[in-house]
């Protein structure tokens, strides 16, 4: 198959920065902000429980020293007071349908990687979509899950997945991580937004904060989405927001970090997330022994026909999303090779 030259160098630009995304892992950066997620989780409410950390990553933010380089796509942790192990660390290698976590951490596939290819962002948000339900479905009700996504999750104007994850969780709050924040070289380090969601019990009517749409607005003078939530919440950027010329919509917008200026910036604005969780009633609720949820990867199969859409580049590899996979499987990107 020969391709056209524009389209052979997208794809061999997303090649190289998942390439990068895999050859320099961002430990450093995830144990800063995962003692920051762990500052929420305990704000609001957090004391013990059972953890999972599932995607590509997350081990540092975990913030379990003996785990901090482990490089399992799923973690499961029972933390006890003062977060001290009450068991040793276990890998998830399958879920059995049972799970019921107090806490949920999940990097979604591919969340920090810039790519150019249409086709290939349509994939990525299928599979973050897919990804991001499986975690809010394995978080048990009434507790907290903290998603990484790319910032398109958020910014697409059409509002299907956001809809998804609305009916089974509350947001809490977000923060928009500027590019660079992961990995240093240049262009293949992409906006990334930090997600929190409360798990919804069943009879509670939906609350917190707006984020199902994503207007237009003018950046740069030109048009770009993005999220009402970030649109009404803009200090909840952390960093400057400009339009990118060279990024297919909706990735065509950027934000710049302010130099040395991350760590209290992220501090302060989840300081602010905080509050707006508290104050909205989005708390950690009391776990009730020997409760739990009948949750399987089978349970997204009411979801494939708007995913085969949205991957309609990939219809074939669409298909496979009904079926009982691992987190590993969650974990791998899905783009198209040259």
């Amino acid at each position: 198959m020969i391709l056209d030259a524009p389209r052979a160098m997208r794809i061999t630009a997303d090649l190289l920065a998942y390439a990068d995304h895999n050859s320099d892992p961002a430990t450093k950066t995830h144990q800063l902000i995962g003692a920051q997620i762990w500052h929420a989780f305990r704000a609001l409410g957090y004391r013990e429980g059972l953890v999972l950390g599932a995607g590509d990553g997350t081990a540092p933010l975990l913030e379990i020293p003996d785990v901090a380089n482990a490089r399992s796509a799923s973690l499961v942790a029972d933390l006890g007071a003062s977060h001290r192990l009450r068991r040793p660390v276990t890998d998830l290698p399958a879920w059995a349908g049972t799970e019921n976590f107090d806490i949920v951490i999940t990097t979604l596939p591919g969340y920090d990687v810039r790519l150019t290819y249409g086709p290939n962002i349509i994939r990525r948000r299928a599979d973050q979509l897919t990804a991001a339900l499986v975690a809010l479905q394995l978080t048990r009700e009434g507790g907290l899950a903290a998603l990484f996504a790319s910032h398109d999750l958020m910014d697409n104007p059409v509002p299907y997945e956001r809809r998804q994850i609305a009916e089974l969780a509350d947001l809490i709050g977000a923060v928009r991580l500027p590019a660079g924040t992961h990995r240093r070289a240049t262009g293949t380090d992409e906006v990334a937004d930090l997600l929190l969601f409360r798990r919804r019990p069943p009879g509670e009517p939906p609350r917190g904060p707006e984020f199902e749409h994503a207007p237009e607005v003018y950046l740069d003078g030109e048009t770009v989405t993005i999220n009402t939530y970030f649109d009404t919440n803009i200090d909840q950027v952390l960093g400057a927001l400009q339009y990118d010329p060279t990024g297919v919509p909706p990735m065509n917008l950027t934000v710049t970090g302010r130099p040395n200026q991350f760590a209290p910036a992220l501090a302060d604005r989840m300081d602010h997330l905080i509050n707006t969780g508290r104050r909205h009633g989005l708390t950690l609720t009391t776990r009730v022994r020997g409760t739990g949820l009948a949750v399987s990867i089978d349970d997204l199969r009411g979801h494939q026909p708007t995913i085969r859409r949205l991957r309609r580049h990939d219809a074939a590899g669409a298909e496979g999303l009904g079926r009982n996979r691992s987190p590993r499987d969650l974990a791998g990107p899905s783009i198209e090779q040259p």
